[in-house]
C-alpha cells in the first residue's frame, strides 16, 4: 500500500498524468476527480485517510458544468474550510494558468502559494510529503505499515480503529462494530485463500471463527491466532451480551477491554501476510481435509483405548 493518500481535482489531470505516475512512484495513491462537488463528495467520505488535497485553480464546478471556472476552487476551499473541525487536510493549488496569480479574486483564494503545472511539481511532492509526515493519521499509517500493506482494502475501518488506539480513547464503543467489519474481511479472505471452509454470509461469523479454531487447524494457524479470533469474535458479534459490553466500554467499567481487542486484531491481521494466494486455494483445503481426518481418526483411536 502507498504510505500517502492525495485526492486531485482536475478536469484535465490525463493531460499530465504523468504527474499522476511521479506521485505513484513517490509513495502516493492518487484518486482523481474531474469536477470539485464530485470531488469533495469523496473527500469527506473518507476524510480521515487523506494526506492532501490538489486543487485546479479553474476546474469544473459540477459534472454538468460545461466551462471550469474559479468557482469550483471556491467549493472546495468552502468545503475544506467548513471540514477543518473534523480534521484539518492540507491543501494545494497546481494551475496551468498563472496569469490568475494577478487576479484578485483568485489572490483571496490563495493566499499567494500555488504551483505551476509542469514547474513546480517536484517542489509540491515536497511539500506534500513533509506536510502529510506531519499529519496524525499519516503517522499512524506509517507505523502500522505492515497491517495497512496487508489490508489495503479495510484502510478506512482500520484507520479509524487505529486512531482510537493511538488516542487511548478507551471508552469509545462504537469501535467494537468496526473492529466486527475488520472480522468480517478475514473470514472472508480465509475462505478464499481456502483456510475457512465455511462461506462468510454477514451472519456467521461465530460459525467461522469455530472452524477456524479447531484442535486440528493449529498445524495451520497459531494458538494465540485462534483465541484471537475467538475473541474479537464473541466479543464484537452482535447479541444480547453486546448491550452490557458496550455500556462497560462507555461507562468507563472495562478501561482495558477495547485496546486488548485491537491488539488481538493487530495479531491476527500480521498473521494474515503469510497467507498463500489463491492459485493454492484447492491444496490448502486439501490439507485441512487430511488434518481433520487425521484428528478425527486420533480421537477414535483414544476413545477405543480408554474402552479396553
Amino acid at each position: 500500500m502507498s504510505k500517502y493518500k492525495v485526492l486531485w481535482i482536475d478536469d484535465k489531470w490525463e493531460q499530465i498524468e504523468s504527474f499522476k505516475e511521479v506521485l505513484e512512484i513517490n509513495g502516493f495513491d492518487v484518486i482523481t476527480s474531474t469536477n470539485a462537488v464530485e470531488g469533495m463528495e469523496i473527500f469527506e467520505s473518507h476524510l480521515e485517510e487523506w494526506s492532501g488535497v490538489i486543487l485546479d485553480a479553474k476546474v469544473l464546478y459540477s459534472p454538468d458544468s460545461q466551462v471550469d471556472t474559479l468557482k469550483g476552487l471556491r467549493y472546495s476551499l468552502d468545503k475544506i474550510n467548513e471540514l477543518k473541525s473534523k480534521r484539518f487536510v492540507p491543501h494545494y493549488i497546481l494551475t496551468g494558468q498563472p496569469d490568475l496569480s494577478s487576479a484578485s479574486t483568485f489572490a483571496e483564494m490563495h493566499e499567494g502559494i500555488y504551483y505551476e503545472k509542469d514547474k513546480d511539481e517536484e517542489k509540491l511532492i515536497e511539500d506534500l510529503k513533509r506536510n502529510a509526515d506531519s499529519l496524525h493519521e499519516t503517522q499512524i499509517i506509517h507505523k502500522y505499515q505492515t497491517v495497512f500493506d496487508t489490508w489495503p482494502e479495510s484502510q478506512h475501518d482500520l484507520l479509524r480503529i487505529l486512531t482510537v488506539l493511538e488516542n487511548e480513547d478507551w471508552q469509545n464503543n462504537s469501535v467494537l462494530n468496526d473492529i466486527r467489519k475488520i472480522m468480517t474481511d478475514v473470514m472472508e479472505r480465509c475462505y478464499e485463500r481456502g483456510f475457512c471452509l465455511v462461506k462468510n454470509n454477514g451472519s456467521n461469523l461465530a460459525e467461522c471463527s469455530r472452524m477456524l479454531g479447531n484442535k486440528y487447524m493449529e498445524p495451520l494457524i497459531p494458538v494465540y491466532v485462534q483465541r484471537s479470533m475467538h475473541s474479537c469474535v464473541e466479543i464484537t458479534n452482535p447479541g444480547s451480551h453486546r448491550t452490557e459490553t458496550d455500556d462497560s466500554v462507555k461507562s468507563g467499567r472495562a478501561p482495558y477491554l477495547i485496546r486488548s481487542l485491537i491488539y488481538d486484531m493487530l495479531n491476527i491481521l500480521y498473521w494474515c501476510r503469510i497467507l498463500p494466494p489463491k492459485d493454492e486455494n484447492e491444496k490448502t483445503r486439501r490439507v485441512i481435509e487430511q488434518l481433520k481426518n487425521d484428528f478425527e481418526k486420533q480421537k477414535e483411536i483414544e476413545k477405543q483405548r480408554k474402552i479396553r
